[in-house]
């Protein structure tokens, strides 16, 4: 649950690099679940709707403790970035007709968040492809 929490907070990339990270994390580094199940639970969670990385965490969650760790591990990925959009829409309303506010927003703009995540998905990518040897 530490690592979910940690992950739901600190995790940025979107999907493509929160699934790359868990996957290095949890099959390689700390060997908490098999290669077999890491795969598994992606396939599920692809099919799922909503979001995958979520999805996956959930997945997993579930196989190692049941419908408590699948709970659990969902608030736990889910809440952080929920309480930062909370957070983020109060300063909003309550800072949003300022000046220097209104430059923050529009610092925050999407086009600069995409060519972002396209580097990290990249990388991820690359860092698979040399970890299976193709």
């Amino acid at each position: 649950m530490k690592y979910f929490l940690k992950l739901g907070t600190l995790g940025f990339g979107g999907p493509v690099a929160l699934i790359g990270y868990m996957h290095r994390d949890l099959v390689e580094d700390c060997k908490w679940i098999t290669e077999d199940e890491y795969r598994e639970g992606l396939a599920l969670a692809q099919l799922a709707p909503g979001p995958l990385a979520a999805q996956l965490g959930i997945y997993l969650g579930c196989v190692h403790y049941g419908v408590w760790g699948a709970t659990l591990t969902g608030l736990a990925f889910v809440l952080p970035s929920f309480v930062m959009v909370v957070l983020l829409g109060m300063a909003y309303k309550l800072y949003g007709g300022l000046a220097w506010m209104q430059s923050v927003w529009s610092g925050l703009g999407c086009h600069r968040y995409h060519h972002f995540e396209l580097l990290q998905a990249h990388h991820q990518v690359r860092q698979q492809i040399r970890n299976t040897g193709h």
